[in-house]
């Protein structure tokens, strides 16, 4: 940060000033925004963005590609929701950060003050290396944001054979749409396998047996040497096996990495690797100032290693604690992000992997199961689960074995049913609070009470002591309706904030009240208005009627049928006889 910049900034820094500043305009960014404007009324709150559109829900973007969403369908939020919200948007750069005296320098020359600071900077793709010769033709392009994705649609039209770079879920939903508007696609794998972080090799092989079968070429332990083209434009690739792969389109699809330019330019520097290291408060390591969205490092609870968790839901996620604790509500912050997982379209199968996948120690037993055209892979020490994978055309209820491995719950009684595929989670924590139950019944003990935090009215907490009668109504509220207790287990309380999301959304997730966003696992306990003995547990009110079953039994395929999976569309048999021929140098592998 250079001084002109400081000085300038600090003659602005009075004049120009919010209680909450947000820098970036991304899933992360908005939800903060939103949410710490529903906490706090009469906070003034900014967005500071170098993005000229408003934020979009990129994972839609692979299904706007091929024409099966418009523009504005990829909003993520309704248009003019920053207006209707009083949230102020800023179109300007951020050179730096002077934490000292809490204020943002912009380009320019100005500067901008705040009372808590967000950095929900995103991330960048990784794209090519500028050493591949032929790396900036015409007609090579790296999918990341909706700019991309704008240039790859007029494009297409012309394109008849395409090549698809990269081993992950980005570059598997990239082949797929291809496929499915009938383009020939290469698929280039540097190693033997895809999504190589997460899948063993059986599954990858199903995978990759997969993309075959819907029409792609695929080639493994196979990279990019050069890129040939003429008069500025691609019109092949060469690999490392000296073949020549005619194409007209050439898209990078190699991952990403955290934008952590502000977390350097600060006046006292922010701890990071690999991303902005954040506790699961999303505190960085300088006073007032958080971070969210894919910049922000996490510690996965099982490896201790920081790592980012660019995910849709995840940044949902952390955009709302970062507004609570933005806005000082930091009791509807100490929920635990708890260990990453990952739910996605495959083509026609559905992926679910949770956990630390690649865990190995003495006392890690690994089961794995392939029936009904599917594969499961769990992993336990005792009667607890470490991770779970599943594959397959059906997929389980992502959350609810997220919320196991989270709580460290037994899997005695649903082992089996983990392992083929037939997990009912309702039914498993139905059992669960039954058991709570009775331990409430036969113990004698009184439970704490927990309030539970909504944007939805929610009556006064009773508090029971023990020469309290066991006799309790039901709560009157000021409307003229009743609040009913809910029993239920104290330790579940946290995880249970959590939505039944897959990953990737498709749609924007509103913020609504939290009883409606809870898994589809729990039971409204018969109110008979006396109450028995009770074990430690805990007792929340909410107001009844209960939510309506689209509200609380919203399943993880809800989300999935708004948007169709794509499907690759199978390429006839003959129409591009494969032809090889020796040019001295390389083979030429045409279509």
């Amino acid at each position: 940060m250079s001084n002109r910049n400081v000085a300038v900034s600090k003659k602005r820094y009075k004049a120009d000033r919010a209680d909450i500043v947000i820098v970036g305009n991304g899933i992360a960014g908005l939800t903060a925004a939103v949410e710490a404007r529903r906490l706090a009324p009469d906070a003034s709150i900014v967005i500071i963005t170098a993005q000229s559109h408003p934020t979009i829900n990129t994972p839609a973007l692979k299904q706007f590609a091929i024409g099966k969403l418009t523009q504005e369908q990829l909003l993520a939020y309704p248009a003019g929701t920053e207006l209707a919200q009083r949230i102020h948007v800023i179109n300007a750069y951020v050179e730096g950060i002077n934490a000292q005296e809490k204020f943002l320098s912009l380009e320019g020359g100005k500067g901008f003050g705040y009372g808590s600071l967000l950095l929900a900077t995103g991330s960048k793709a990784t794209g090519l290396p500028q050493s591949v010769p032929g790396s900036n033709f015409d007609g090579v392009i790296t999918l990341h944001c909706l700019e991309d994705y704008l240039d790859l649609r007029r494009r297409l039209p012309e394109v008849d054979d395409a090549v698809v770079i990269g081993g992950g879920a980005h570059a598997i939903e990239t082949v797929m749409g291809l496929l499915h508007l009938g383009i020939h696609v290469h698929w280039l794998l540097r190693g033997k396998t895809c999504l190589s972080r997460i899948l063993d090799t059986p599954a990858s092989e199903m995978v990759l047996e997969n993309i075959r079968h819907a029409g792609a070429t695929v080639y493994t332990e196979t990279e990019i040497q050069g890129i040939v083209g003429r008069v500025g434009s691609v019109i092949g690739v060469v690999t490392n096996h000296d073949q020549m792969i005619p194409c007209q389109l050439v898209a990078t699809c190699t991952g990403t990495t955290p934008v952590t330019t502000l977390a350097e330019q600060c006046s006292i520097p922010i701890m990071q690797k690999h991303g902005i290291l954040v506790d699961d408060q999303l505190r960085t390591s300088t006073r007032d100032n958080y971070a969210a969205g894919a910049v922000a490092a996490l510690k996965n609870p099982q490896t201790g290693a920081h790592e980012t968790r660019p995910l849709w839901h995840a940044g949902v996620l952390q955009g709302r604690t970062a507004a609570a604790m933005m806005t000082y509500h930091e009791e509807l912050a100490t929920q635990s992000f708890g260990v990453p997982w990952h739910a996605t379209h495959l083509g026609d199968l559905c992926m679910l992997a949770v956990g630390d996948l690649h865990k190995m120690t003495d006392d890690l037993m690994t089961l794995t199961d392939s029936s009904k055209k599917s594969y499961r892979r769990m992993s336990f020490i005792g009667d607890r689960l470490v991770s779970y994978l599943s594959l397959g055309p059906t997929q389980p209820d992502s959350l609810a074995i997220k919320r196991i491995i989270d709580e460290g719950l037994s899997i005695l009684d649903i082992q089996k049913d983990l392992l083929k595929g037939n997990f009912d989670a309702r039914k498993y924590f139905s059992r669960q609070q039954s058991h709570a139950a009775r331990t409430l019944i036969t113990s004698g003990k009184l439970p704490t009470v927990h309030w539970i935090h909504s944007s939805t009215p929610v009556s006064r907490p009773v508090v029971i002591s023990p020469t309290t009668s066991h006799k309790m109504p039901a709560l009157p509220k000021t409307d003229g309706s009743l609040a009913i207790p809910v029993l239920r287990p104290a330790t579940n309380v946290a995880s249970t904030k959590l939505g039944p999301h897959t990953e990737p959304l498709h749609d924007a997730v509103p913020l609504t009240n939290e009883r409606s966003q809870q898994p589809d696992t729990e039971e409204i306990l018969p109110f008979t208005g006396k109450l028995p003995a009770f074990s430690e547990q805990i007792i929340d009110t909410q107001a009844v009627p209960a939510p309506t079953p689209q509200d609380s039994r919203r399943g993880l395929q809800s989300y999935s049928t708004k948007l169709p999976t794509v499907s690759g569309r199978q390429t006839t048999p003959g129409k591009r006889p494969p032809l090889r021929m020796t040019t001295g140098q390389f083979k030429v592998i045409g279509g």
